[in-house]
């Protein structure tokens, strides 16, 4: 009997391997708000709490048909900040590029439980959001709002994302690119950290052209100074689609095309839980408007990638038009 309780111990441990015991000093939290009030222009605190120990928000739930949508900013200020680490449209900040009226048809989905939009409102995350001995929750509105929201959390809580354990001392951060234009083939630095250590967590790409060319564009990385990296072989294939999104829209565990439409308008997200990038001293996360394989500076064909002049042949070069981006790049960083 003995070896069979190892045993069933040890498989159940094998299917989560970020299973950590429960220790005397967790502390589970709580707070809902039932029909709030959101004044125009007014910051209003949707939760605070200053125990002085440490935690993690596990678990927020926003809903308010026209109040909690596109037009709603959320801020969250850990261990008493004046300016918030965190500081978000609430839409974009689930994945979702474009308004409550586009995303209207698409509800409901949810992606495995990281993000999920279940009913007119019903936007929520279950995104780790690590605090030392403090942290407090507002929303913004241009205009007035009725609104409902849910945050739970655990004190003395580890930081666990996919099978990570990270350091007591990680923290959330947001890189965003806001309503930029790029000219064809322009790079774009999405996420640049410096002088910390860390692992990207997600990243969303909302953009707008006169056509879907741009896609043809390869993400990048260059870790703690290294050789640039590619992450892809184009802006879909980053977020694990193909041929620009061609079977439309889909919510999964890794990526999600949350909205196309018109002649060039996209938005998507990419978790990256089950395929780790980590830094130990620097990352910069870089997007370009288009590009063709061998190019200048682009894609590569062939492994490992040709370098003299006479191996490199060039795709026929696209028509490139302007496009307008804006990206969120989620972090954390220790």
């Amino acid at each position: 009997m003995a070896l069979l309780a190892l045993l069933i111990a040890l498989v159940s441990f094998s299917l989560n391997d970020a299973a950590v015991p429960v220790a005397p000093n967790m502390k589970s939290f709580s707070s809902a708000i039932k029909g709030g009030h959101l004044a125009a222009n007014v910051e209003k605190t949707l939760y605070e709490r200053g125990t002085g120990q440490p935690g993690v928000i596990t678990e927020q739930w926003f809903t308010g048909k026209g109040a909690m949508n596109e037009d709603t900013r959320i801020r969250i200020y850990v261990d008493n900040e004046t300016s918030p680490s965190l500081d978000f449209q609430l839409l974009l900040a689930h994945g979702i590029g474009y308004g409550e009226k586009l995303e209207s048809p698409n509800v409901p989905w949810n992606a495995a439980g990281r993000i999920g939009h279940e009913a007119d409102g019903g936007i929520y995350n279950t995104y780790r959001v690590p605090y030392g001995k403090s942290i407090r929750i507002t929303a913004t509105r241009l205009t007035t709002g009725t609104f409902w929201y849910i945050v739970r959390g655990v004190e003395n809580y580890p930081i666990i994302v996919g099978d990570l354990q990270f350091p007591a001392n990680t923290r959330l951060k947001l890189y965003k690119t806001i309503a930029t234009q790029l000219a064809p083939r322009q790079f774009v630095h999405i996420a640049n950290v410096s002088d910390a250590s860390g692992a990207l967590y997600q990243v969303t790409l909302a953009a707008n052209s006169t056509d879907f060319n741009y896609l043809e564009a390869c993400m990048r990385v260059s870790i703690d100074g290294e050789d640039t990296m590619f992450l892809s072989s184009g802006t879909e294939d980053f977020f694990l689609s193909a041929y620009y999104f061609n079977k439309g829209l889909y919510h999964s565990e890794n990526s999600g095309c949350t909205y196309k439409g018109g002649s060039g308008l996209m938005s998507a997200y990419k978790f990256f839980e089950k395929d780790p990038i980590l830094f130990t001293k620097s990352l910069d996360l870089i997007w370009r408007c288009g590009e063709t394989a061998n190019g200048d500076d682009g894609c590569p064909n062939d492994f490992p990638p040709p370098h003299e002049p006479e191996k490199k042949i060039e795709m026929p070069p696209l028509q490139l038009a302007n496009t307008v981006v804006t990206i969120y790049v989620w972090v954390y960083e220790w």
